[in-house]
């Protein structure tokens, strides 16, 4: 659990809201109205699983595993949700057809900067004091 703890804790602090500004900057750049997703835009989301899928899986052992109980309590259940809610707005943002479609280009950069708000509150919840 340690090897997957680092790949969650590098990957979500330090990789991943340099890619989501990234991603932003493509996609804003790069948009056309009425075509398909690109690649990028079908491998972004899929990211965005993979890591709030290995932080539920780190979640679920400490509580089940290790007995800690206190990861439902208050500021410690607000990292799970955080990571779930990311990962619902990365598949909402790239979507041709989402909900945010009629801002346009600006579409992508708003959902990936809420993405990213998303992110930081995530890493600030999960940090100590």
């Amino acid at each position: 659990m340690g090897f997957m703890y680092n790949v969650h804790a590098i990957f979500g602090e330090r990789i991943l809201p340099l890619l989501i500004v990234a991603a932003a900057i493509w996609f804003t750049v790069t948009w056309k109205p009425n075509t398909a997703r690109t690649l990028p835009a079908r491998i972004f989301p899929i990211l965005v699983d993979i890591q709030a899928t290995l932080g539920i899986i780190l979640w679920l052992y400490r509580i089940i595993g290790l007995g800690a109980i206190y990861y439902l309590t208050f500021p410690f259940i607000l990292h799970p949700l955080l990571g779930i809610l990311a990962a619902v707005v990365a598949h909402i943002s790239l979507r041709p057809r989402g909900a945010i479609r009629n801002l346009g280009r600006w579409a992508p950069l708003a959902a990936l900067a809420v993405l990213l708000l998303l992110v930081l509150s995530g890493i600030m919840v999960a940090r100590p004091i």
